[in-house]
C-alpha cells in the first residue's frame, strides 16, 4: 500500500462509520448521503478486500453506472495503488453481463433464445425497429423501456405501479428483438440474470471467480440489477456490498427506484450502515436539502465549511426567462467579484435548451461557459481517444500500454490479434501519436489524423459489439468542427474539468458534481416540478431531485423564479412559486441566524 492509500485510511479512520463500512466482512449496504465520503470508502474497500481478504486466481467484481464513472473509479484505484490482477472486473452492468455471462454461457443454452453472434443493436435501428410497429396507444420508446426493465419476475417485492399502454408495447417489444436476434442493454441484463437464477453451473463459475461483487451508485441501475444481486445473495455465496442514496434516486424514466436499494438494505443477511457526516457543505446547506425532503436524516456538517455562514437567498422577476439569465449572470459576477472562481460557481436548470440558451446569454456578457454535458458521450472508444490525447500531451499522464491493449480489444472483435500483429500495432500506434503532435492545435485535425493512421472508422464501422460508436465518434468530430472558436486537443484532455469556467448543466446532470455555489433558476410551480409530476411517485422524485440540487453547493444556495412567464402563443400569465420554493423560505424563516 502506497503513503496515499495510507493517508486516506487514516481520514476514513476518524469516521466511525466509514471506517466500520471498510472493516466489513459481510454483506453490507452503505447508504451514504451528499458529501459523505461514499467514493473513498467504495475505493479503499475494493483495496482491502484484495490485499486481504481475496487471494489469487480469484478477484472481485466492480459494478457501477456509467463508462464515465467507471474511468473515475478506476483512476482512484490507481492513485491508491491498485496492480494490474487477474478476474478483477471494474465496469458497468451492462458490459459486466455480456463479457462474463452472456458470452462465456450463451452458447451452452440455446433455449434462452440469446442471438450468436452476439448483436447489441444501436439505437438506430432500436429506434427503426420501434417505430416500425403500431402499437396500441402509441406510446414513447422511453416509456416502453421503463417497462421492459420492471417486466422481470423473481425474487423483489417491490411493486411499483406500470404503465398499461407501454408494459403491453415492451412484452411485444421485448419479442421484437429476439425475433430479429439482437440483445440491447435490458435484455443483456435480464437473460443474464435468467441465466443465473436457472443454472447451477453460471452459479458455480460466477462464485469461483468473484467472492465479492461490489455495486456503487446502487440507487441508479433498476430492477435488472437489483434482482441479479438477490439471486446471487439468495443461490451463492458471493458477498455483496453496495453503495447508494435512495434520497438521490433521480432516475425514474430509466426505470431506476429508490424502492430497491431500500428492500435491499433490508434483508436480515445484510448489514445496513448509513454515512451521516458530510464533508462537502455548511450546517445550513446540509439543513435546506434535508428540508426539501420534509424528512430528517440526522447530517452533520462535519468538513472544513461546519461552521460557514451560508446564504440561501431568493430572487424574484417580474417576466419570463430571459429576465432570469439577466439575474442568473448579475449573481455569477457579484461572486466571481467576491472572489469565488467561475469553476467553483454551476447553474443548474430543467432542461438542454435552457443549458444552450444561458450558454449563449454568458458568450453576450464575456463570461466563460462550460457546458457540462456535450453531445457526444464518454464511451469506451471516446474515453480511448481522450487517453491519446492526454498521452499526447504527457507521456506520463496515462499508460502506453493501456492504450495499445484497449485498441487491441476493439479489433479483436473482428480478427484475432497474434503476438506479432500486437507488436506491429504497439508500433503503429506510438508512431501515429507522435506525428500526430503537429495537430494538437486543431482538434478536428488531429481526429481525422488519428482515424487515417488507425482506422478508428473501419474498426467500429458494423460492429457487433459496439453498435453506437461511430455515431458517437462522428458527434464528437461535428463538436471539434462547428466550436465558436477552435478546439485544441485540450478539450480532450480536459473534458469534465472547468478551466476557470462557470459550469452549466441540468439538474439532473449535476449528481455527483459539487461547486461553492449553486444557482437553480425556473423556481416556478409546474416548472420545478414539472407540470407532468403528476403522481406521489414522480413528485416525489422530483423533491429528491431539488435534494441532489441544493445539496452540490458548499456556501450559496441562490433560487431565481418569475412571477409571469409566456406560453407557446406568447400571452403571459401569473405564476406561482415551486413548492420547493416554499419550502425553502419556509426554513429560512425558521431559523434565527437569518
Amino acid at each position: 500500500m502506497n503513503a496515499y492509500f495510507e493517508k486516506k485510511l487514516q481520514e476514513i479512520s476518524e469516521d466511525d462509520m466509514q471506517f466500520a463500512a471498510y472493516k466489513a466482512v459481510n454483506n453490507t449496504v452503505v447508504i451514504a448521503g451528499p458529501g459523505s465520503g461514499k467514493t473513498t470508502v467504495l475505493t479503499l474497500k475494493v483495496m482491502q478486500l484484495l490485499a486481504e481478504m481475496i487471494y489469487p486466481p480469484r478477484g472481485l467484481a466492480c459494478l457501477t453506472y456509467s463508462t464515465e464513472a467507471v474511468r473515475e473509479f478506476k483512476s482512484r484505484l490507481v492513485k491508491l495503488g491498485l496492480e494490474k490482477r487477474k478476474n478483477v472486473f471494474l465496469g458497468t452492468v451492462h458490459s459486466f453481463c455480456l463479457s462474463e455471462i452472456i458470452t462465456p454461457f450463451a452458447a451452452l443454452y440455446p433455449q434462452y433464445k440469446i442471438p450468436l453472434p452476439i448483436r447489441i443493436i444501436s439505437e438506430a435501428e432500436k429506434n427503426r425497429l420501434f417505430n416500425s410497429q403500431n402499437y396500441e396507444g402509441t406510446p414513447k420508446l422511453i416509456d416502453v423501456d421503463k417497462e421492459r426493465t420492471r417486466n422481470i419476475k423473481g425474487i423483489s417485492r417491490v411493486a411499483i405501479e406500470s404503465y398499461d399502454i407501454a408494459l403491453k408495447a415492451a412484452i411485444s417489444f421485448e419479442e421484437l428483438l429476439i425475433q430479429n436476434e439482437y440483445l440491447d442493454f435490458i435484455s443483456m441484463v435480464k437473460k443474464s440474470v435468467e441465466l443465473i437464477k436457472n443454472e447451477s453451473y453460471v452459479r458455480k463459475a460466477l462464485e469461483a471467480k468473484y467472492p465479492w461483487i461490489i455495486v456503487d451508485e446502487y440507487q441508479d441501475l433498476g430492477k435488472p440489477l437489483h434482482e441479479l444481486i438477490l439471486t446471487l445473495l439468495n443461490l451463492t455465496r458471493i458477498k455483496v456490498f453496495a453503495v447508494g442514496d435512495a434520497d438521490q434516486s433521480i432516475y425514474d424514466f430509466q426505470g431506476a427506484a429508490p424502492d430497491y436499494l431500500i428492500e435491499l438494505s433490508q434483508r436480515q443477511d445484510v448489514s445496513c450502515i448509513h454515512l451521516k457526516n458530510n464533508y462537502r457543505s455548511s450546517q445550513t446547506i446540509v439543513d435546506a436539502s434535508e428540508y426539501v425532503l420534509k424528512s430528517s436524516r440526522g447530517y452533520i456538517a462535519s468538513g472544513k465549511l461546519q461552521d460557514y455562514h451560508a446564504k440561501l437567498e431568493f430572487i424574484e422577476c417580474s417576466k419570463g426567462m430571459d429576465e432570469q439569465y439577466e439575474r442568473v449572470i448579475e449573481q455569477i459576477s457579484r461572486f466571481h467579484t467576491e472572489g469565488i472562481p467561475y469553476h467553483e460557481i454551476a447553474v443548474l436548470v430543467g432542461n438542454n435548451k435552457q443549458v444552450t440558451e444561458l450558454a449563449q446569454e454568458c458568450s453576450r456578457q464575456n463570461i466563460p461557459a462550460y457546458i457540462a454535458r456535450q453531445t457526444f458521450r464518454l464511451t469506451d472508444l471516446i474515453i480511448w481517444i481522450q487517453n491519446c490525447a492526454k498521452w499526447v500531451s504527457d507521456k506520463c499522464s496515462v499508460s502506453f500500454d493501456e492504450i495499445c491493449s484497449t485498441w487491441k480489444s476493439f479489433i479483436s472483435q473482428k480478427r484475432i490479434i497474434s503476438e506479432d500483429d500486437y507488436f506491429l500495432l504497439k508500433r503503429t500506434i506510438f508512431q501515429t501519436l507522435t506525428a500526430s503532435k503537429v495537430y494538437k492545435d486543431n482538434l478536428s485535425e488531429w481526429l481525422c489524423y488519428l482515424d487515417k493512421k488507425v482506422g478508428i472508422v473501419s474498426a467500429f464501422t458494423a460492429s457487433e459489439r459496439y453498435p453506437d460508436e461511430i455515431d458517437n465518434y462522428n458527434k464528437l468530430l461535428e463538436t471539434a468542427r462547428s466550436h465558436d472558436t477552435q478546439l485544441t486537443i485540450k478539450f480532450l484532455t480536459r473534458l469534465g474539468i472547468p478551466e476557470n469556467q462557470v459550469v452549466l448543466t441540468t439538474r439532473h446532470s449535476s449528481k455527483g458534481l459539487e461547486f461553492d455555489v449553486v444557482i437553480l433558476p425556473g423556481m416556478e410551480k409546474d416548472s420545478f416540478p414539472s407540470y407532468y409530476d403528476n403522481t406521489p411517485r414522480k413528485l416525489a422524485e422530483a423533491r429528491r431531485l431539488c435534494f441532489v440540487s441544493v445539496s452540490r453547493a458548499r456556501k450559496a444556495c441562490i433560487l431565481i423564479r418569475s412571477k409571469n412567464l409566456q406560453n407557446q402563443y406568447g400571452r403571459w400569465f401569473s405564476k406561482e412559486p415551486s413548492p420547493f420554493w416554499v419550502a425553502l423560505q419556509e426554513f429560512q424563516d425558521s431559523r434565527s441566524d437569518y
